[in-house]
C-alpha cells in the first residue's frame, strides 16, 4: 500500500493524512476497515428505472448492467440508460431478476416472462434487432429466477419450475418441477444448486449425496420457503473453502469439519448469499444487511439494509442492489487520516519522512518516533533508547541513517535498528547528526532494546 502512495507532510496539530494513488483492481482494499469505504447511492432520481435492484453485472466493454423491477438499465459511469429490449412501445418491460455474461460476450437477461439474449455487438450501442427471446417452458417455467455460465461455456437457467441447460440453441430439462434459487460452480466443475427440493450437487447428471449435512448445520430438511431452518446458498471460494448460508446463520467447511460463525441458531439472522470479489474479500448477504468476513467474525459494511444483489466491477468497486434503496457503490477512500487509533502516540505529528527503503517515519510532538507497517504505526520513545521523545525534524543520510532533531536531538543508526529487530540487546551510541554537513556530536550511550 505504502509503496504506491504519495505522502504529504502533515501540519502541526493535525493527524497524518495519506493520499493514495489510484490502484486498479484494488479499489476495495481488503486491508482497510469496511466502514472506511466511500458509499454512493443511485436511485430513480439519478435515472434508475426502479429502486428495487435484483441483479448487477459488468460486461467486458466496461458497461454496468442493472436489472430492476422495472426493466434493464445500462450505466456508463455517469448516466443510466433504460434498455427497451421489448421495444419502446411495450410497457411494462418486466422484472429483470438475473443477469449473466456468456463466454462469447453476449448478455443474458432473466425476466419474469422469459430469457433474453443481447448479442455482444449490440451492447455498445443497443440494437433491439440483435435481441433474441427464449422460453424454457410454459407457465412458471418461463419465470427466470437465476442464471449461471459455467467455465465450459454452458448456460444454466433456473426457473420457478425447474433447472434447464441451454445447449445447441435449445433447452434441456435437468431438474423438473422445482423452484431454483441459486446456481454455483465448484472448483471441480460440479454444479451447486439450491432448489425447493433442497441442496443438490450435480456431477454432470449424477447427484452427489451429502448425508448428514443437515445435522451438521443443525437444519431441518425441507423446502427453502417459508424461511426458517433452511439452506439458502452453497458456495466454494477460490481457496477451496465451502460456505453455507442458512436460516440460522453462516457456516463453512474447513478440512472436513463444519465451523459455525457466531451467532448461529434460531435467533440469529439468516444468510442468503456469499460473494467473493476479485480481491478475495468474502461478502455475506444477511437478513440484516451486508457484512465482510474478517477472520472468524463478520464486519458490517451496510447494516440494516435489505440486499438483493452484489457484484464487483473491473476497478474493484463493490456494487450492491437493494430492495427499495436503490443501487450502492462502495470504493476505497483516496485519503486516509491516521490518529491515535492507528498506533500514533498523539494526534500532533511534527514531521514525516519517506525513506529510500520504502519505510515511513513520523516524528511526534513529545510522543516519540513512529514507523508505518502498511496498516498501523509502531511508536518508539525514550524507553526504547531515544534521548528525547519530542521529534520535530527528520532526515535521511547518504548511508541510510535516520537523523532527528528536537529540543535535544536523536539519531537512529541503521545498524542499531537491525540489531533491535533481531532481538539483540547491545549498547549503541546515539548522536546529534547534521546529515547535510556530515557532522555529528556524541552525547552518551543508551541500551538499544
Amino acid at each position: 500500500m505504502f509503496a504506491r502512495s504519495h505522502l504529504y507532510r502533515a501540519t502541526v496539530g493535525l493527524s497524518i493524512v495519506l493520499i493514495t494513488a489510484p490502484r486498479p483492481a484494488h479499489a476495495v482494499d481488503p486491508n482497510q476497515p469496511a466502514t472506511s469505504y466511500i458509499r454512493t447511492t443511485f436511485t430513480v432520481e439519478d435515472g434508475l428505472s426502479s429502486n428495487v435492484v435484483n441483479a448487477i453485472v459488468q460486461t467486458r466493454n466496461g458497461f454496468l448492467w442493472i436489472g430492476t423491477d422495472a426493466g434493464l438499465n445500462r450505466f456508463d459511469g455517469r448516466h443510466f440508460t433504460p434498455i427497451y429490449f421489448r421495444g419502446p412501445g411495450s410497457s411494462p418491460q418486466g422484472i429483470v431478476s438475473s443477469l449473466a455474461e456468456g463466454l462469447d460476450g453476449d448478455l443474458w437477461i432473466g425476466t419474469s416472462a422469459g430469457l433474453v439474449r443481447i448479442a455482444r455487438p449490440a451492447l455498445d450501442r443497443f440494437d433491439r434487432s440483435l435481441s433474441v427471446f427464449y422460453h424454457p417452458g410454459a407457465g412458471m417455467s418461463d419465470e427466470i429466477t437465476s442464471l449461471h455460465g459455467t467455465r465450459d461455456g454452458v448456460l444454466w437457467v433456473g426457473t420457478s419450475a425447474g433447472l434447464y441447460r441451454f445447449v445447441g440453441n435449445r433447452f434441456e430439462t435437468v431438474i423438473p418441477l422445482a423452484y431454483i434459487s441459486r446456481i454455483e460452480e465448484s472448483a471441480d466443475g460440479h454444479l451447486l444448486v439450491i432448489s425447493s427440493q433442497g441442496f443438490i450437487e450435480l456431477d454432470g447428471t449424477r447427484v452427489v449425496p451429502h448425508p448428514g449435512l443437515s445435522d451438521q448445520l443443525d437444519l431441518h430438511p425441507g423446502t427453502i420457503v417459508p424461511s426458517g431452518n433452511q439452506l439458502f446458498h452453497v458456495f466454494q471460494d477460490r481457496r477451496g473453502t465451502v460456505w453455507f448460508g442458512t436460516g440460522k446463520g453462516l457456516a463453512r467447511r474447513v478440512n472436513g469439519s463444519i465451523e459455525r460463525f457466531q451467532p448461529y441458531g434460531s435467533k440469529a439472522p439468516g444468510v442468503h448469499r456469499i460473494y467473493e470479489d476479485p480481491q478475495g474479500n468474502l461478502w455475506v448477504q444477511s437478513v440484516t444487511g451486508m457484512f465482510r468476513v474478517a477472520g472468524a467474525k463478520l464486519e458490517p459494511l451496510a447494516p440494516n439494509i435489505q440486499i438483493r444483489a452484489v457484484s464487483a466491477d473491473g476497478e474493484g468497486n463493490l456494487w450492491i442492489g437493494t430492495n427499495g434503496d436503490g443501487l450502492m457503490r462502495f470504493k476505497d477512500r483516496p485519503i486516509r487520516v491516521f490518529t491515535k487509533a492507528d498506533g500514533l502516540p498523539n494526534n500532533v505529528p511534527m514531521t514525516v519522512l519517506s525513506r529510500r527503503d520504502g519505510s515511513l517515519w513520523v516524528g511526534n510532538n513529545c510522543g516519540g518516533l513512529s514507523v508505518f507497517n502498511g496498516q498501523r504505526f509502531k511508536t518508539y520513545d525514550q524507553k526504547d533508547g531515544l534521548s528525547n521523545s519530542c521529534v520535530w525534524v527528520l532526515a535521511e543520510g547518504k548511508s541510510g541513517e535516520l537523523c532527528g532533531w528536537s529540543l535535544g536531538a536523536v539519531h537512529l543508526a541503521a545498524r542499531a535498528a537491525r540489531q533491535r529487530r533481531k532481538g539483540h540487546h547491545r549498547c549503541a551510541r546515539w548522536f546529534a547528526v547534521d546529515c547535510n554537513r556530515k557532522r555529528s556530536q556524541p552525547y552518551g550511550q543508551r541500551a538499544v532494546p
